[in-house]
């Protein structure tokens, strides 16, 4: 097996060589090397937002995205997500209430389809009664309201510590070797 150690000096040398190289060589080495960064960034932090939030990563992974933008050597971690429906998660109902994968089980709730806008259409979604409130159009049932799961894009913003740990612990542990690898593919057309 072979064993990496990265101190100053392989810093230096690295960076030395990394000079000597042609512009347009350091251009293809700093891109392709950051275009791997930037999807190990994704799932990395993918995973870590998922096992955060407690929901499945394929629900993550799908509202993330990642973006290298060449001219500041810079990566960009985009998540736009709001609450996820309970019933997107696999919620199954069950003779005391509702059963959600990963989640748990939430007592006296339902799965229902209501009508939703016009020309017929409806929304599924699992929903529990709001003690002490009526329905606007039919003041003799109490009204209800649809539960949701975690939203993953807060995760992030309440604890940026978690996530930025996550990329710092990447980038110490893999940017230097993957420089080194881009330039290794790339010395030999020299």
């Amino acid at each position: 097996m072979t064993e990496l150690k990265i101190d100053a000096s392989d810093m230096e040398l690295l960076a030395a060589a990394f000079q000597h190289m042609p512009q347009d060589m350091q251009t293809k080495v700093m891109g392709r090397a950051m275009r791997r960064m930037r999807d190990m960034s994704r799932t990395r932090v993918g995973r870590k937002n998922a096992e955060h939030s407690q929901m499945p990563y394929g629900m993550i992974r799908d509202r993330l995205v990642a973006h290298f933008k060449a001219g500041g050597n810079t990566i960009e971690l985009i998540e736009k997500s709001g609450w996820i429906p309970l019933y997107k998660l696999g919620a199954s109902q069950t003779t005391r209430g509702v059963s959600v994968k990963l989640r748990g089980s939430y007592r006296h709730a339902f799965i229902a389809s209501v009508a939703a806008g016009k020309k017929g259409a409806s929304h599924t979604g699992v929903f529990q009664r709001v003690q002490g409130q009526t329905m606007i159009n039919n003041r003799s049932r109490q009204a209800i309201r649809e539960l949701f799961g975690a939203n993953p894009a807060h995760a992030i913003v309440n604890n940026p510590q978690v996530y930025l740990e996550v990329l710092a612990a990447l980038i110490e542990d893999h940017l230097a070797p993957r420089v080194l690898h881009e330039m290794d593919r790339l010395l030999p057309r020299l």
